[in-house]
């Protein structure tokens, strides 16, 4: 006991935890540009920090929020669901561990972030995240080549598909990064700018530009959750209404002239147009690789424009990975089939007839049908009362403060899980990295105390 309270003495002389865990924070938006390795270090280092605190200062008033004792019964009951899973190990290990990200949440709000100057500290460290994917993704997208696609970007990667930009992830997502972050960073930089008309024009070429960019990235979900975003902001704020029309006019407008005079599709013949995965068959006139003067034709497969998505429904990758995940749950409708099963029940012999255009992925492509599928409709029924909460929370607290940054939480909770778009995996290690840190600030910035209008 006594070697204890020595340690404790000597630890708290020596290092401040919080900081470590602010500093920590401030790395975490370029870590998720790293990969997902870095990321999650980050996340559970800061989850062990805030324990370790809590322990040392005796304080553990944080469990009793509501929320809070939702989520913990929500973890409880993930671990117990994972015994009746096709793969127990697998569930068990998944569900065991995941608790980190909710742990990372509540040290955000209440511990790590839990004054305005260090939420903006951390703010200013993903302002400068953001700029660099903005940049890195649109010069990737002025370097097209014909024969390689986008790229390279200012890192030197090449897009891994010809028509798709993929930024400094070497995956398809910066269009997804830049829609999550979106409005808490724009109405973030509207505080600082103040309430000036000068900056105007600035208001509208930040709005336009992401908007615009987020549809460069062929990312139809996020270009779609980032617009209704904005449609909601439109209503709930008066003084933004004009600059979010005009900045809306100067996106449809440029998205236009995109379609209509790119000069690189002109140079593009579309031989084949399927709605299923990769089922669109481009045709290029290019430089041949063994002798330049020539020009050879090269075909290659693409994912389809999102309206023949749309349009065919039924043929899609989607709907036949929706049906899959579905058919397969009403084997196993109250605990589902256990985290991170999707795959193994897949490729199951019964199931397999399901997949005539597509093929097993490792999850279902929607945040809901996947907590319905992995962990059942009372793991399902858990998951929507705490976004109902959340929800709630996020929208009693616009009435109290007049911030701008305040319509931020509930703006982008509709981004992260608006119910009838496309997402990664919940369960994913930096698709849960990056969803949680916006819920963790979301969180934090409730934090901000009333201010007089």
């Amino acid at each position: 006991m006594e070697t204890w309270k020595k340690f404790k003495k000597v630890n708290l002389n020596k290092i401040n935890l919080k900081n470590v865990s602010i500093f920590l924070l401030i790395l975490l938006p370029f870590a998720i540009i790293l990969g997902q390795a870095p990321s999650d270090i980050i996340v559970s280092t800061i989850s062990i920090l805030f324990l370790i605190n809590s322990t040392i200062q005796k304080d553990w008033s944080w469990t009793k929020k509501k929320w809070i004792k939702i989520i913990f019964f929500l973890w409880i009951y993930l671990i117990l669901a994972s015994f009746f899973a096709l793969d127990i190990k697998i569930a068990l290990e998944h569900s065991i561990l995941f608790v980190r990200f909710f742990i990372f949440a509540i040290a955000i709000q209440y511990w790590v972030l839990s004054n305005e100057k260090h939420l903006n500290t951390v703010l200013y460290s993903l302002l400068i995240a953001f700029f660099f994917i903005f940049i890195d993704t649109f010069y990737q997208f002025i370097n097209f080549d014909l024969s390689k696609g986008y790229g390279p970007d200012l890192l030197g990667y090449y897009s891994n598909d010809h028509f798709r930009l993929t930024g400094p992830f070497r995956s398809n997502i910066p269009g997804a990064y830049l829609s999550k972050f979106f409005f808490i960073l724009f109405l973030f930089i509207l505080i600082k700018l103040g309430k000036s008309n000068k900056y105007s024009f600035l208001f509208t070429f930040i709005l336009s530009s992401t908007f615009f960019l987020v549809f460069l990235t062929g990312e139809a979900m996020s270009f779609a959750s980032m617009g209704l975003g904005l449609i909601i902001l439109f209503f709930f704020e008066r003084k933004f209404r004009k600059k979010i029309f005009l900045s809306l006019c100067f996106v449809f407008f440029f998205i236009l002239l995109t379609i209509k005079y790119n000069p690189i599709w002109n140079k593009i013949e579309i031989i084949e147009k399927n709605p299923w995965h990769n089922g669109t068959v481009y045709q290029l006139d290019i430089p041949c690789e063994d002798n330049k003067n020539q020009i050879c034709k090269k075909k290659f497969k693409t994912q389809p424009f999102f309206y023949e998505v749309l349009n065919n429904f039924e043929k899609s990758a989607y709907w036949e990975t929706y049906k899959q995940a579905l058919t397969i749950w009403r084997d196993y409708p109250i605990f589902g089939i256990g985290i991170k099963n999707y795959t193994n029940a897949c490729k199951l012999e019964k199931y397999k007839e399901n997949l005539k255009y597509f093929f097993c992925t490792t999850h279902p492509h929607n945040f809901y049908i996947q907590w319905l599928l992995e962990t059942g409709i009372l793991g399902l029924f858990g998951f929507i009362i705490l976004l109902f909460i959340w929800s709630k929370h996020f929208i009693n607290i616009i009435e109290k403060n007049t911030s701008p940054l305040i319509y931020s939480p509930i703006l982008s909770l509709i981004v992260l899980f608006w119910p009838i778009m496309s997402t990664g995996s919940f369960f994913s290690n930096r698709n849960a990295t990056m969803n949680w840190f916006i819920i963790a600030l979301c969180l934090a910035i409730t934090n901000l105390k009333k201010k007089k209008a």
